[in-house]
């Protein structure tokens, strides 16, 4: 009888013993995990007088990573596969905006709160497929059709880089949400035929600009 009762205890012992070992190694496994931060992309645009519209097709939003303090710079950013986090990437399905519909402090949202490594990123970047531009009224191509479809200059494979003000800090349980301003001004260039009047065409100079960055506890 005492046998058997010393044996049923052991029994116990090894159950509780081995739950034990298991929970440890749960929270060991939660304590070694990544922190993690968000990061959110917003579009924002302003006013041109000679264009109607003007439509561009977004299929990928990505962070370049990297150490250092240093604002986002040509040198400080060899926009290679290594290192991207992507926070919208869906070639299948573009994202489509109307820039013009952008201004007076209307903004798109492009990737929404996207979940990424704690850590410093010192590139973001658009890869923009395609873009179309819808004349203003009274204006026409010299074909006289009022819109046209732009070639887009920038390499599919590294995008067009946004140019930042700083590095982005991405701080564990914060949400920085960054504003990105996709002049109409400064990306359509308008060339026109002195002769005539009518427009050549337009064409796709892209620059991007950060114009706010706000981040807030989760």
């Amino acid at each position: 009888m005492h046998a058997r009762s010393f044996a049923g205890n052991g029994n116990v012992l090894s159950t509780l013993v081995m739950a034990g070992l298991l929970a440890a190694s749960a929270c060991d496994s939660d304590a070694t995990g990544p922190a993690t931060s968000r990061i959110q992309v917003l579009l924002t645009d302003a006013p041109h007088e000679e264009l109607d519209s003007a439509i561009v097709w977004i299929s990928r939003v990505y962070l370049q990573g990297g150490g250092g303090l240093q604002p986002d710079t040509a040198a400080s950013d060899t926009a290679s596969s290594k290192g991207r986090v992507d926070l919208f990437h869906d070639a299948q399905h573009l994202l489509r905006f109307d820039l013009l519909t952008l201004r007076d402090g209307v903004t798109a949202d492009l990737t929404g709160p996207a979940e990424v490594d704690e850590g410093l990123y010192q590139s973001l970047r658009f890869v923009v497929d395609s873009a179309r531009v819808y004349l203003a009224a009274g204006l026409a191509f010299e074909d006289g059709s009022r819109h046209g479809t732009l070639k887009v200059p920038s390499d599919q494979t590294s995008g067009i880089k946004v140019k930042l003000d700083d590095v982005i800090r991405a701080e564990e349980g914060d949400t920085t949400r960054i504003t990105v301003d996709f002049d109409v001004d400064d990306n359509f260039v308008i060339q026109r035929n002195p002769q005539t009047g009518t427009v050549k065409k337009v064409l796709f100079t892209p620059v991007l600009k950060e114009k706010g960055r706000a981040a807030s506890g989760a």
